[in-house]
């Protein structure tokens, strides 16, 4: 290979925006600074001339997955170029012992536009259980404070270069706050080390020596509830005015989400919430009063249950509070302008209070409602006491007017990308520039690249279906695609096979193979249930044939779920499978991911896990194991979603090749034909996790891109003479992250795609 000179390129957004979880923010209390950190998008800052966020990770590499993970933030009150994170992608297996992944804490002297990493000795996951509670990560005096997950209180006082584990009685901690003025150190854990059966033990304490020794504060009574796996109130969110202190409280239902702990106010689990106000009198805190808002018409079979849903994000100016629910249902945001005596409820379906720019954020498009949903994060600008910032699983939000006129709520979402965007596709021709298919929110199909797309993947009732895993359109008519996708939560779209011949104006579900096997009865009531994933298609290159396998167990595409349906007769039937030696293994968990050929309709071809290949030449009726070359690497070409295992796309001009981008072991070109030949493009050492062919020199050679790491050095590629010689075409600030899918345009020469795991969609253009 050889390496051409580096290509200046700049990307901007293929804007969605918002859409992912926001777990927190900070403002600074002297100067208008504000972060927020994100579950699996790193953070950001706002632009307040502008009203919008920018990324302060877009230097993180594919390698750097635990640094886009922020658990907590912090900054430093003398200093406002001072920012602090606590990141990780880390996991406890708690059968065995076993942690992996790995934790880091981040220190910035400029105001996020750079970080110092440092090694922590303890856990941390920004994206594990209770992610939402408040921040776990403080700073005063030259002490910073963190509270873990499941190692306990810990403090430094070097800025992170060592740190020494507390007396703290607990191990995880919900969150960790240093009351301003009085330097008193709050402390909220989950109550489990102390548990007595399946009760929480103490759960929320103060210290008023630093940290050196802790004492109770009052918490509600529990009020044994067999939903929880531990049953009692947590504290999880904290503010403070003046001597007084506001923290709300919420149950937790059952976790089984990764098994970190057993509490997680997010994930749709909070339920009943309390707000308990505390006085400082003679340097020391006192229970004053419990401020609970109603919920009007709410009843439960627990006489002393309140509220639906739990309470968590809280500020206070004044006598002005605002707080919001998480989890549970009804979810919505609560003022009182009169310290908590009464209060005003905008709730998600009182849509004359919002204001919505952001296409697929309509109550339109979300059954008459905002989607507001996961809410855990509140705080009021110091700055602006009428602006208040909220989280969402559906990006950011404000809140206006709190202390003058009637308070409303806008998206802010503008410029935060902090979605997964699985697959990714350049369209050569018709309405869409680009197919982008997305975690959580479906997909999109962009006819203008910088414009949010109106378009959300919808039932003709403006249901949306939510998480598509792929895509594939037809050639010559590209306003012809397919998808898979989830269906929503609320069980409105079903999830399956959605079919458009419009461009995406309009969707079909083409419903589902039944009755053909026990076995594919089993996924489809899987696949019925909202929220599940669907599994991989493929669409023949005329558009008739549409092969689908269906998904087992979230993220396996096992044999027995390959069928075939026919757009004509509107028909289903089972796929033939057969391995090398001629035994059909149709019924079988054996791995097959499907392609169609571009440029022939009769042929499609399948991928296995352990290096099998495999061709149809009857339109996907049947499917026969091809001998593969010796050389070729015996590695998993399946998965999905977050679990696939590389990228392949087939050449738009020539029958049966084409380029696999196998992770470790490289760019493959593979040849399907009387024979497979199959030879490796880049280097031995070379990691190749993406792919995708654009316009190149001529119409007979398409350029190529790719995400890895060539001639020692990594970032994205493209070559236009078929991968003999290569331009980098990004720099160092210019990363994004993990980097999910890749693709040209061939409509504009050098137009690339992004599909990223943190940072949305982008497009890239030569700079001249």
């Amino acid at each position: 290979m050889i390496r051409n000179p580096d290509v200046c390129y700049r990307f901007s957004s293929l804007s969605v925006p918002g859409g992912g979880f926001v777990t927190g923010f900070v403002f600074h209390p002297r100067e208008q600074l504000l972060y927020a950190r994100t579950d699996i998008g790193g953070i950001y800052g706002f632009d307040f001339d502008n009203n919008k966020w920018f990324s302060l990770n877009a230097s993180l590499t594919e390698f750097q997955h635990h640094l886009t993970r922020p658990l907590s933030i912090a900054v430093a009150e003398e200093n406002p170029c001072m920012l602090f994170a606590m990141c990780g992608d880390s996991w406890i297996n708690h059968a065995t012992g076993e942690r992996n992944g790995s934790s880091a804490f981040l220190v910035s002297y400029d105001k996020g536009m750079s970080f110092t990493e440092k090694n922590v000795p303890f856990n941390v996951n920004g994206n594990a259980p209770a992610r939402g509670s408040g921040e776990r990560l403080a700073y005063r005096n030259g002490r910073l404070f963190f509270g873990s997950q499941g190692d306990g209180l810990w403090f430094s006082d070097n800025l992170g270069d060592s740190w020494n584990r507390t007396s703290f009685p607990e191990e995880n901690c919900a969150f960790v706050y240093i009351h301003r003025e009085s330097g008193i150190l709050i402390v909220s854990c989950t109550g489990e080390t102390a548990a007595v059966g399946n009760r929480r033990g103490h759960n929320l304490f103060a210290s008023y020596d630093n940290g050196a020794s802790f004492v109770k504060l009052a918490v509600p009574d529990a009020l044994n509830d067999t939903r929880c796996d531990y049953d009692g109130f947590v504290a999880n969110g904290i503010t403070n005015y003046e001597n007084k202190l506001y923290v709300t409280f919420t149950h937790s239902y059952k976790n089984s989400f990764g098994g970190w702990n057993s509490y997680a106010c997010d994930n749709g689990s909070g339920f009943d919430g309390r707000v308990f106000v505390y006085d400082i009198n003679d340097g020391e805190l006192e229970f004053s009063e419990d401020i609970t808002p109603s919920w009007k018409g709410f009843s439960d079979e627990n006489p002393e249950r309140r509220l639906p849903f739990g309470l968590s994000g809280i500020d206070v100016f004044r006598n002005n509070i605002v707080l919001c629910s998480v989890g549970g249902h009804g979810d919505g945001v609560f003022i009182s302008r009169d310290g908590g005596k009464s209060y005003d409820i905008i709730k998600s379906t009182d849509t004359e209070r919002f204001t919505i720019d952001v296409p697929y954020q309509k109550p339109g498009y979300n059954g008459g409602r905002v989607p507001l949903h996961w809410m855990s994060s509140l705080r009021i600008n110091p700055h602006n006491p009428d602006f208040a910032v909220f989280t969402t699983g559906t990006g950011p939000f404000a809140v206006k007017n709190i202390t003058t006129g009637k308070p409303c709520i806008t998206s802010l979402s503008y410029g935060m990308e902090e979605t997964v965007h699985l697959n990714i596709y350049g369209i050569p021709s018709g309405k869409n520039k680009v197919i982008d298919i997305v975690g959580d929110l479906g997909g999109f199909a962009f006819r203008d690249l910088d414009k949010p797309c109106e378009n959300s993947f919808a039932d003709k009732n403006n249901h949306r279906y939510i998480t598509c895993i792929n895509a594939d359109f037809v050639p010559e008519n590209p306003d012809v695609f397919v998808a898979t996708a989830r269906g929503n939560w609320t069980g409105q779209t079903k999830g399956g096979v959605i079919h458009t011949t419009d461009g995406g104006d309009s969707f079909r579900h083409i419903g589902y193979p039944e009755n053909i096997s026990e076995k594919l009865d089993e996924l489809i009531d899987a696949i019925r249930k909202p929220n599940t994933n669907s599994g991989w298609t493929a669409i023949s290159s005329d558009g008739r044939i549409i092969l689908w396998t269906l998904a087992e167990k979230w993220r396996f595409l096992p044999a027995y779920g390959a069928v075939r349906y026919d757009t004509l007769t509107g028909s289903f039937s089972k796929i033939k499978i057969f391995s090398s030696d001629g035994t059909d293994i149709s019924e079988t968990d054996e791995q097959i991911k499907l392609f169609s050929d571009r440029t022939d309709s009769n042929t499609f071809y399948g991928f296995g896990d352990n290096g099998q290949l495999y061709i149809s030449t009857d339109k996907g009726v049947s499917f026969n194991e091809c001998a593969v070359p010796e050389h070729f690497p015996k590695c998993r070409m399946t998965g999905f979603d977050g679990f696939k295992g590389g990228e392949i796309r087939f050449h738009p001009f020539l029958k049966g090749v084409c380029y696999a981008a196998l992770m470790k072991h490289g760019l493959w070109r593979i040849h399907f034909d009387t024979s497979i030949t199959a030879e490796r493009i880049t280097g031995n050492d070379d990691f190749v996790k993406s792919v995708g062919f654009g316009k190149g020199d001529d119409d007979n050679t398409p350029a190529l891109y790719i995400s890895g790491t060539l001639f020692g050095e990594y970032g994205f590629w493209r070559s236009f003479d078929c991968g003999r010689s290569w331009a980098r075409i990004n720099n160092d600030n210019q990363m994004y992250g993990q980097i999910t899918s890749m693709d040209g345009d061939f409509r504009k020469k050098g137009r690339v795609y992004l599909a990223t795991g943190f940072t949305g969609a982008l497009y890239g253009e030569e700079t001249h």
